[in-house]
């Protein structure tokens, strides 16, 4: 989604600057998916809070919807990956509105990511795999 680009940029300008504490990490990741319809972004910036298990997300369908990072559902799993959870709602396309459900998997040891969202009304799954880097500066949690 060429779009999710530039709005990806304006959020990371947007967003006030929050210090990152040593409970948060936040993760800047580019994403691949063979997905042509862009309901996968190219770029996720996310951040979480393993000691108050909080996370938030944020991307370019989320800054085109809420102009501002939103909050994630946070589970850190039995072998130490990350899995976040959030749904962006009343997306519109022609008449129809429609929302999205993403899961997403960050594996720690590995500095990747896997990426699945459902279409509610419809039969496909998009998805994607990428990579991430922890990066210094602004937390992304809402």
């Amino acid at each position: 989604m060429r779009k999710s680009a530039f709005w990806l940029a304006v959020a990371v300008g947007a967003v006030p600057g929050v210090p990152v504490q040593a409970e948060v990490a936040t993760y800047d990741c580019t994403v691949n998916s063979l997905e042509g319809r862009g309901f996968i972004p190219d770029r996720i910036i996310f951040s979480v809070d393993t000691a108050q298990k909080v996370a938030g997300v944020v991307d370019g369908i989320i800054m085109g919807r809420y102009e501002t990072p939103i909050p994630a559902d946070f589970a850190q799993l039995r072998n130490g990956n990350y899995r976040l959870k959030w749904k962006v709602e009343n997306l519109k396309s022609g008449a129809q509105s429609f929302y999205l459900d993403y899961t997403l998997t960050y594996f720690v040891a590995r500095n990747s990511l896997n990426i699945r969202t459902r279409v509610k009304g419809y039969d496909n799954r998009p998805f994607g795999t990428g990579t991430c880097q922890l990066t210094q500066g602004q937390s992304v949690l809402p």
